[in-house]
């Protein structure tokens, strides 16, 4: 593992890692490759400055394609800009609960590498590139509320990069590939 944390430590600023044989909780096998190493409140910042930029007519483009309720799509937008400028706060009391559990369960080994407190479980975090699937997982239905759909269908419309970031179990991989070194988990 110190070959791992040395190769996280001696990355500059944003890089290709490869994760090769991921197995997740659904059963799904796949190779990723994900960008590490992106300043993560950067892309908050963005996110929210799209969100507060969408206007009546973005959200009549959204309504027509997803078939949504442009009432609903009002207040999903107006709920995603309070919880985006929530949790760009500098104060931690402002923050959402989501993003205050999230915090608080983790400790940062490196810019993105993280430890589950209690788990002791090793995650490698950053935006997905690109991922193909190689054994189909099985996932159940999820009955999503109206309000969420919107939210989910503003969030596809506008590209926001935070849809893209992710964490992985390095223990559910069977390689990770940083640098051009292969580490076999």
């Amino acid at each position: 593992m110190k070959t791992f944390f040395d190769k996280f430590d001696n990355l500059n600023g944003a890089s290709f890692i490869g994760i090769t044989n991921y197995n997740n909780k659904f059963g799904e096998i796949s190779n990723l490759n994900i960008l590490t190493g992106i300043n993560v409140t950067n892309a908050k910042v963005k996110d929210l400055n799209t969100l507060k930029n969408l206007n009546r007519n973005d959200l009549d483009k959204i309504s027509e394609k997803d078939n949504l309720d442009i009432e609903v799509l009002k207040t999903a937008l107006n709920e995603l800009i309070t919880s985006g400028e929530k949790n760009l706060s500098k104060d931690k009391a402002e923050k959402t609960t989501q993003s205050l559990a999230q915090a608080d369960a983790y400790i940062h080994l490196t810019n993105s590498v993280k430890m589950h407190k209690e788990t002791t479980n090793i995650f490698i975090t950053g935006f997905i590139n690109n991922k193909t699937v190689l054994v189909e997982g099985e996932y159940p239905k999820v009955n999503k509320r109206v309000k969420t759909m919107c939210k989910d269908a503003i969030k596809s419309y506008c590209g926001l990069r935070m849809n893209d970031y992710r964490q992985y179990n390095v223990g559910s991989a069977d390689k990770v590939t940083i640098t051009g070194t292969t580490l076999q988990m």
